[in-house]
Parts: C-alpha cells; structure tokens; sequence
C-alpha cells in the first residue's frame, strides 16, 4: 500500500490533538470510467468518515450505500493511504491528523437514488453523481482546479490517487 505523509508544519505526531479518519472509493465500472461526487461546490471520490464501531471496509460500505445507493462488499484493502497533518487546524488551535485510506471498488452497478441517505450539507448543498472515463481524470481534475469547481488540497489528493491507481491498472 502507497503511504504519503503531509507535513508541512512539522509536527512531532506524538503531539497530534485528533485524528480524522476517512474512507474513500474510486469506483469503476467496466467501460472504465470513476464515479465522481459533487457536493457543497467540490468534486471527490465517494466516501466519509469512519466510525469506531467499524472496521475501515465497514464504513466505506455504508458511506457506498448512503452516497451513491449501491449496496456492495467490500473484499481487498485499501492501495493508497494520505497522511495529512495541520497545526491549528482551522484556526481551532488544534493539532490535527487527518487519514484518507482509498480502495478500489469495480462495479456496473448504477447510482439508485431511491436507496441512498444522504446528510443535511448533502441534501441542502449541490450534491450530484456522474462519470468520468478514467482517461480523462487528470484533465478533468486539473481543469475543474482552474476553474476553482474543485478545492486545490482535493485536487491534489485526487492526482495523487490517480496517479498511484494507474499503477493498477496495467
């Protein structure tokens, strides 16, 4: 599994005041294309938080379920994990880690919106699912930076992912 470590304030992560873990899936389908989330004026990869009640695979079910409606077993590990860690996070004051474990999941399965359970910030914000072919991600991603319709932290994560997810792929 890829790890990568953000650290640009160089902190000593005994001293981290919380840690955020989140789950996310780049789910494909067999034309090759990634199943995109777009909510509260971002893209991202399907996913959320995990709850200490739940194994890693656990939440990224549920978070499948409730965003996309698509019920699915989640088998194999995740092949990338993101570090990031922040010093006043937010200016809450505040040390931070925030964890984002990412897995593949292949399906032909579709969006059905009448099984999904979307959060309040979901259902009161722009929330939408489409494609992407896998082939033009990084484009997508790069010029959705551009036109500020993606957060420049989560497009670089997102590249990031692609990047390691092609290794996959061949």
């Amino acid at each position: 599994m890829k790890r990568i470590i953000i650290n640009n304030d160089n902190l000593d992560i005994l001293n981290i005041d919380e840690t955020v873990i989140r789950v996310k899936a780049l789910m494909v389908n067999s034309k090759s294309e990634l199943l995109i989330v777009h909510n509260n004026h971002t893209y991202q990869f399907p996913g959320g938080h995990w709850k200490e009640v739940e194994s890693l695979e656990e939440t990224l079910t549920r978070e499948i379920k409730e965003e996309t409606g698509i019920t699915t077993k989640i088998t194999t590990g995740p092949f990338m994990v993101i570090e990031e860690y922040y010093d006043n996070y937010l200016s809450t004051g505040k040390t931070r880690c925030n964890k984002m474990y990412y897995y593949i999941v292949k399906t032909d399965d579709n969006p059905n919106i009448a099984e999904m359970s979307l959060s309040g910030i979901e259902r009161e914000t722009d929330f939408k699912l489409f494609y992407v072919s896998v082939n033009d991600m990084e484009q997508f991603i790069k010029e959705s930076m551009e036109k500020r319709q993606i957060e420049n932290i989560i497009g670089e994560e997102m590249l990031s992912v692609m990047e390691e997810y092609e290794k996959f792929r061949r």
